[in-house]
């Protein structure tokens, strides 16, 4: 006989004052006491009157370094990737709540908190096959690079604008150093900009 499972639109967890409803995004509490909690999306909250439990359908994310491409020198502290690996979880593994904004949201915030998370990128977490790169497995495929290193925008990272060309650049790969960049009242990348200035 097939257990019974109901779907309902919000749960408050016993003893906590978290209230949980469907797009919440939540910490999950890993088996390790050395690993950081693991981030997901509440997708459906459903009773199995079975086994007398609250469940949650939840669709993971992953930070850089837990996919094949690994951390990036233009990943973010708080960067995760959306991903299409979705599980069913008991209630009980939630430690509490956060917030994953887009990165547009994310450079708004005033102050960062220890519960905000950007997000970017989807990944495919799934088995594909092996003569595909693996980063064709992130959307979008493109984004905006920035500076000669071509990379992506890193929120942690300080780069600076060019007041002729408003491109942005990273200090160090100009060979300067932020805190003499700061004190500059204009800024160039190069000296043609800096001609051209005049």
């Amino acid at each position: 006989m097939a257990q019974k499972t109901n779907r309902v639109n919000s749960y408050n967890i016993s003893g906590t004052d978290i209230t949980l409803r469907r797009g919440d995004c939540v910490l999950m509490r890993p088996a390790e006491s050395d690993t950081p909690p693991y981030v997901a999306r509440v997708e459906r909250l459903v009773a199995d009157d079975g086994n007398n439990e609250m469940m949650v359908r939840v669709r993971w994310y992953y930070r850089p370094e837990d996919t094949e491409v690994g951390r990036r020198v233009f990943h973010g502290e708080k960067e995760i990737f959306l991903s299409n690996n979705y599980d069913m979880q008991s209630t009980q593994t939630i430690q509490g709540k956060c917030v994953v904004h887009t990165l547009q949201q994310y450079l708004k915030l005033k102050y960062v908190g220890v519960d905000d998370y950007f997000c970017r990128y989807e990944y495919d977490a799934g088995e594909h096959d092996p003569h595909v790169a693996a980063g064709e497995r992130f959307t979008p495929k493109r984004v905006t690079v920035y500076c000669k290193c071509n990379n992506p925008y890193n929120p942690d990272t300080y780069m600076v604008q060019c007041d002729t060309c408003k491109s942005w650049y990273h200090p160090s790969c100009l060979d300067l150093k932020n805190e003499d960049v700061e004190k500059l009242d204009k800024f160039f990348c190069s000296r043609v900009c800096q001609e051209d200035a005049k």
